[in-house]
């Protein structure tokens, strides 16, 4: 088997119209070509990000994604100023600058800005 990329991050949510409204509105996510309200998909550098009601058997929502950022603190501060939870606050590692932030679900969403910067 040879991986060649990332096609889609999958999202189960509790209510998928709400957490595209954050996807799209709060983080800015561009809505994918073909958007459905009830199975939302943004795009995601060359990823899509596929919001979908739960199922197969999942019984609570399920996601780990760290999204590079070119400002973590700045990101920060923008997800606070319109009401997101911070999970954590703004980590300096000598790698990287990293964040948490939750969706509507609770979800853990990573901010993320690599110090050689690389995305990917």
């Amino acid at each position: 088997m040879q991986i060649k990329g990332v096609d889609f991050i999958w999202c189960m949510a509790s209510d998928p119209e709400r957490s595209g409204w954050f996807y799209r509105d709060l983080l800015g996510l561009p809505e994918a070509d073909d958007f459905d309200p009830v199975w939302p998909e943004f795009q995601v550098g060359d990823a899509t990000l596929a919001v979908t009601p739960l199922h197969v058997g999942r019984t609570t929502p399920d996601i780990l994604v760290a999204f590079a950022v070119d400002d973590v603190y700045g990101a920060v501060a923008e997800a606070r100023r319109k009401g997101v939870p911070v999970l954590h606050d703004v980590r300096d590692t000598p790698w990287c600058w990293n964040a948490m932030i939750a969706d509507p679900d609770g979800n853990p969403i990573w901010l993320h800005k690599r110090k050689d910067g690389t995305v990917g």
